[in-house]
């Protein structure tokens, strides 16, 4: 692959270990999907997939939504934490 050759991982490849380490771990995440326009990578996507997270877009960011949200990630991750 490109990243053998160019002599280590790429900085997405570092972060889809890093993402499943952290996921392993149990580490409660949500990944803000910033990407827009015609032309999209789908990036953020595959690091939620690979954190276990929530994504969420630009779109969906509200302070409302961002706070149900983290209750929510928080219940899931640690069910006696969220009373």
């Amino acid at each position: 692959t490109e990243a053998r050759r160019s002599g280590g991982p790429t900085p997405v490849e570092r972060a889809g270990r890093a993402a499943r380490m952290l996921a392993g771990d149990g580490v409660a995440s949500v990944v803000v999907d910033c990407e827009s326009g015609p032309v999209r990578l789908g990036l953020a996507g595959a690091l939620a997939r690979e954190l276990r997270a929530t994504p969420v877009t630009l779109d969906e960011l509200r302070a409302d939504s961002v706070t149900a949200l983290v209750r929510d990630v928080r219940t899931v991750s640690n069910p006696r934490r969220a009373a």
